[in-house]
Parts: structure tokens; sequence; C-alpha cells
């Protein structure tokens, strides 16, 4: 065991060791999980007055192991006078802290306040208050209202509790749930012109002033021609500023908002337990825009670049797991808690959300090319439609799990040019598309040079796009394939797919498991090959793509290297993609790989249903074995003459299937009756058999 040093992040269960927060005791402690919580404390004792008692507050997020938490209740809390703790998530968040600190202040008579950490009231979880319930709700409503007058008169009113000084502070003054904040920009009326963007952000942050990341966000979105509204809200599970909000976006009616991007953590879906349908949607449903989830993440910059994971647990859970359930597209996390200053007297760190530039461009670009897919008219639009290919054969063009994929890009395309897309030259059936597919360049290297080639992407203008990339991932993509390239020669990249009108339909490219015998389907670290990373560009760049539809579960953009989440610029599956809108028919029963392209990819999910059962039937050999099977026994009654014939016919055509191995019998003139029985109800039984049905 040894001392490790506590982080802004809080507790990371990867490190060893224990996490000892030391600190000098003082009369006053005040315990929370929420950094802004901190932060305006901090604001708030510079007006309290010169002689007040002294304070000391800590985040206990970094109390999460027993002896931490018993080391800390020893030397600090045990000589507390007051201790305020504010837990967000109810008693099991914090259970055995909660317990300690409640069984030390009943011990010692310390005047101890359990709060909940949001805005709903907990009667419950106060009543393990040491002081009465009319006190711990007080205290919680100065705390809920927010804002550095509420937290001064609440530190004043715990000192006339416990100390029974005279300062009488007024009652708690409400603060809006809702407001607008007024960001600064040099010229804001030349924004006017440019598409509305909501930018929802918690109102704590903006009382504790912490509002650096939502001034870069802003700056960013105005910066890509767009015109942000940056509103802060208390919670958006409260009915009240659910209304304002829906009421304030009908004000803008001549001039609307066209997307949201919002950093507040949870879901507003509710389950119903009589019907288990999911309830409470009704404000997104009202509002009826794409919801990006922009991620504000509670751990440190240095967590998240080493990790593979990308995220803490805590993190998923609030920040991704649970927005997910309400339908938000997610994007990426665009700042990282960070220490601002030790505060001496509090002595703690007070921590702030430090933004990460090249995050916040990556939201606000793709910000602009789903306002851009929205505002283009439709016969101008691009799509892209890309259909598997794994592995890489002609016979698994356009597999899917549980979907006739070529049947179902068909319907697509029909339904694209019904609503105004250009489609032009759309195949009869989905035999015909593929069969126009194949006509062309696949990635089936039987009879490349012979097929056509109707899109290329030069040399020349892949190495352009390649000096772009960073450095760290043109050495690995080199070094992985420079070798078999240049023994290749390639003057230019064959991308396979057609063209019809605006809409292209493409064959996703190889991952390049088929070009190195080495190499196997489950290689997590495989960078992706040249012609792969020239096929998206290509797509991006030349095609022009508005957006893109990758067909059926499941293609490989979503496995390529890189962090399972909130990505880097270095991850590739956001090299690749880049900021297109990515929407993504998936089946319904696999949710963990739909989650894995919601969360590297952004796309947007649409359920498709597992397909119908039917019976599966017998064909080929085997429906001519059962014909040759009732032949034989209708010859038995009728016409022994021909069993000679039939017997004859069937054993040449076992001899061809090797039906009989199946059944482990050894064929012969003695053995061909047990074999027929044998036989009858093994093809009974494959034939009644319940498959997919397309």
């Amino acid at each position: 065991m040894h001392r490790i040093a506590a982080t802004p992040g809080g507790w990371n269960s990867d490190n060893e060791g224990v996490i000892f927060v030391e600190q000098n005791p003082a009369p006053i402690i005040f315990l929370s999980a929420a950094d802004t919580d901190i932060q305006i404390l901090a604001y708030a004792i510079n007006h309290l007055p010169t002689n007040f008692p002294v304070i000391r507050a800590v985040n206990f997020l970094q109390l999460q192991q027993q002896l931490s938490i018993d080391s800390y209740a020893d030397t600090v809390l045990s000589q507390a006078k007051v201790i305020v703790l504010r837990l967000l998530g109810g008693r099991s968040y914090w259970s055995y802290g909660l317990e300690v600190v409640k069984e030390l202040a009943i011990s010692l008579k310390i005047h101890l306040f359990i709060l909940p950490g949001d805005d709903h009231p907990d009667p419950d979880l106060m009543s393990h208050s040491t002081v009465s319930l009319s006190h711990s709700n007080q205290l919680w409503r100065y705390l809920t209202e927010g804002g550095i007058e509420n937290w001064v008169n609440a530190l004043k009113f715990i000192c006339d509790i416990y100390k029974k000084t005279s300062y009488h502070p007024p009652a708690p003054q409400p603060v809006p749930k809702f407001g607008l904040y007024s960001w600064q920009f040099s010229d804001k009326t030349s924004l006017d012109s440019y598409p509305k963007t909501a930018l929802l952000f918690y109102r704590s942050n903006y009382l504790a002033g912490n509002l650096l990341v939502i001034d870069n966000l802003c700056q960013a979105l105005a910066e890509s021609g767009l015109n942000p509204c940056p509103i802060f809200v208390s919670s958006l599970r409260d009915l009240e500023v659910q209304e304002k909000l829906i009421d304030y976006f009908k004000q803008l009616k001549n001039h609307p908002i066209q997307l949201i991007l919002n950093t507040t953590s949870f879901s507003l879906a509710k389950i119903n337990p009589d019907s288990g349908n999911i309830d409470n949607l009704n404000l997104w449903t009202k509002l009826n825009l794409p919801v990006l989830q922009v991620i504000l993440s509670g751990g440190t910059f240095e967590q998240w670049k080493s990790s593979y994971q990308g995220l803490t647990p805590r993190d998923v859970a609030m920040n991704v797991a649970l927005p997910e359930v309400d339908g938000r597209i997610i994007t990426r996390a665009v700042s990282f808690k960070s220490v601002q200053a030790w505060n001496k007297d509090l002595e703690t760190d007070v921590v702030i959300y430090q933004p990460v530039s090249d995050r916040i461009n990556f939201v606000a670009d793709l910000t602009k090319n789903w306002i851009r897919l929205k505002t283009t008219p439709i016969a101008e639009r691009k799509i892209a439609l890309i259909l598997a290919n794994y592995p890489n054969k002609d016979g698994r063009i356009a597999n899917g799990v549980g979907l006739d994929t070529p049947a179902s890009c068909l319907e697509t395309l029909k339904a694209l040019k019904k609503a105004g897309y250009k489609v032009t030259d759309i195949p009869e059936t989905g035999d015909k598309l593929i069969e126009r597919l194949t006509a062309g360049i696949t990635n089936d290297p039987e009879g490349k040079e012979l097929r056509p080639i109707y899109q290329s992407l030069s040399q020349s203008d892949y190495c352009t796009y390649f000096k772009t990339l960073p450095h760290s991932v043109q050495t690995q993509i080199e070094q992985r394939w420079q070798t078999l390239y240049k023994s290749q020669s390639i003057s230019s990249f064959h991308l396979p797919g057609i063209q019809l009108g605006n809409i292209f339909v493409g064959i996703q490219p190889s991952r390049g498991y088929d070009l190195d015998p080495s190499l196997n389907y489950h290689v997590p670290d495989l960078e992706p090959t040249p012609h792969y990373l020239a096929y998206y560009y290509w797509l991006k760049h030349h095609f022009n793509a508005s957006a893109i539809i990758h067909f059926g579960k499941h293609g490989n953009l979503e496995w390529l290297p890189g962090k399972s989440l909130a990505l880097s610029a270095n991850c590739y599956p956001e090299i690749t993609l880049g900021t297109l809108p990515n929407f993504y028919p998936f089946i319904v029963n696999d949710p963990g790989e739909g989650s894995q392209a919601k969360r590297r990819s952004q796309a947007v999910i649409l359920d498709h249903l597992t397909p119908p059962l039917t019976r599966a039937e017998l064909y080929g050999d085997l429906e001519k074995l059962e014909t040759l099977i009732d032949e034989y026994y209708e010859a038995q009654t009728l016409d022994p003459s021909r069993l000679k014939i039939i017997s004859a016919r069937i054993t040449e055509l076992i001899n061809e299937t090797h039906l009989n191995q199946d059944l482990g019998i050894e064929l012969s003139t003695n053995t061909l009756s047990q074999f027929l029985t044998l036989a009858d109800g093994y093809l009974c039984e494959l034939k009644e058999a319940q498959i997919r049905d397309g």
C-alpha cells in the first residue's frame, strides 16, 4: 500500500494504492462530488466577514476507498462542528462514506446536513441529518438556487445554527432555472443571418462562472458560420424548464433553431413499469431537432489521452449511456477537469472545465455538416449508401445480419427519389443491384483486371491528403503498408460502387486482412490500408457526400483502431469518416454493437426488427434425394421392378453428397434400407427447421 496524489478527475480504479486527502481540521467541512460547488464556494468565502469560521472543502470522488474515508474521518471530520454533505444520486452513491459520516456526527454531536445534490427534494435522504429537517431544507434551497449571494447567506445560516451568531441572512433568493447567456463576441450582428444553434448547459456552471468551455464552443460555432444561442438550465427533467425552452424556440420561428448541442448529463427517458415503453421524451418530440450530445468529461486530459477506453465508467454512464436512451447523437469529449488554482483557505484544488480546441472544432464542424444537410435543397443533396463486404468475396457483398440488404437498399433508393432526391437508373431488383455492382471493380481480386472502373482517386491526390493526417498516423500507416503498396506500384486507387445521379451505392473497402496472410480477422490494432482511407476521402471531398448511410449490421468502420469512445484526432474511425452525418440501419436485438457505431462514428442508429421465421424447406440435391426416397417407398407397394433403378440413383446421389457420412452410416446393399429410414427423418427435420425469412 502506498499514497497516490489526489487528482481532479477523482479516484481511478486502475491506479494502485490509496488516496489520502490531507487537510488541516476546520469547524465547517463541505463535501460534494460537484466541482462547481467547490468553485462557487471559493468565490463565496471572499465575501464573508473577516472573523468568519474556517471552512474546508473536498470533492468526495477522492474518497472512494474505505481506508481513505476512514483516514479523512479520523483526521479532519472528527474535529468539525458542522459537516455539509451534498449527494448526487442518493444514499447508494457514497454509501460507506455516508455511514461513517453519520456515525461520527451522532457520536460527537456534530451538526450534519445531508442534502440532495440536485434540485429535487429528498426528505428520506435529508432525514439522515442530525439537524432538523427544516434547517436541512433551507440550506438545500440556498445551495440549489445558487449564485454567490445565496452561498454566502447559506454559510451565514450555518454559522447562526451552530455558533448562535446573529447574521440572520435573508431567505434563499430564486435564480431563474432557465436563462440566456450573453457570451462575448466582437460583432454579434454579423451572426444574425447565420443558422441558429442552441447550446444547452447547466445553470450551476453559469452561477459558478465556469464558462470557458461554453465560450470556446460559441466561438468555434461562430467561426463555422453558425449563430450560437447558449442557454443555461437547472435540469432538463424539470417540466417548467422544458416549457420555457419550448416557448423560447417558438419565439424564434422567423429565424428558427436548426440543431441542439446539449452538454447536460443523464437522460429524460423513463421506463413505464406498466407498459414497458419509454416515456417522458415529450421535450425532444416537440422540438423535433437533431440533438448532439457534447461531453464535458469529469476526468483529466491526461487520463483521457492515455486511456484506450476514453472515459471513466462514471462519465460513460452519465454523459453517454444514459443520453443514448434519449436518442441523442454522441459526439466527443470537448473539455476535461483541470486545476485552476490551489485555494489556501479551503485547502483544496479549484477545478474548471478546460476546453480542448481540436475536439471543440470537431463538434463545430459536425454541427455545420448536420445543418448543411438540413438546409441544402433535397435535389442537391448527395448521399452515399455503403454496403458491407466482409470477407472480401463477391458472394458477401451487402451481407447484413437479419436484413435483406440489397432489397432494403433498393427500397431506400425508391424512397429517396420519392422524397425529391436526384436518383437515376434505379435497378429493378436487389439481384440486379448486385449484378450492377459486381459488373465493375470490387474487393474480390478474381477477374479484377477485366472489370470496368467507375471512379478512382489519383495517387497524387491521395498523397496530398495523406500529408494532412497526424504525424503519428502517417508513421503507422507507412510502417504497416508501405512495403506492400510500393511493390504494387499503385498509380491510382480504384473505388468500387455505382453512381445513380446524386446517390452513390458503394462497397465498403477491404480492411486489409486479405493483403497479409499473417493477419486474422480479429486483430484490433490493424491500421486501415491506404486504399481504405482513399475511399472515404473520395466520398467526402470528390463525391461531396452530404451524409453517409452504412447499410446493415455490420461494416468495419466502427471497429477501426482507436479509443472506445470520446475519440481523439488520432483514432481511425474519426480520421476515416471525419465529421459527416452517419446513418446506420441496424438490427434491434444487438444494441451492444449498435452502441459501437453510435459512440465511435457519431451514427444515428435506425433499428429494424428481426425478420420473421419460416420453414427452411429443401433445395438442390437434398430435394432430389427426398423425391427419390418417396419414389422408392411408392415403388415397394405399386411397382417393385423399379426398386433396383431407384436404388442405383439414390446410391449415386449419396456418393455425390456424402450424406451417409452426416448420418454415420457406411453405405452398402445391406445398409440402404437403414439409411433410407434415417435419411427420411433427417430430411424432414431439415425441411421443418425455422429460419429467418429475409
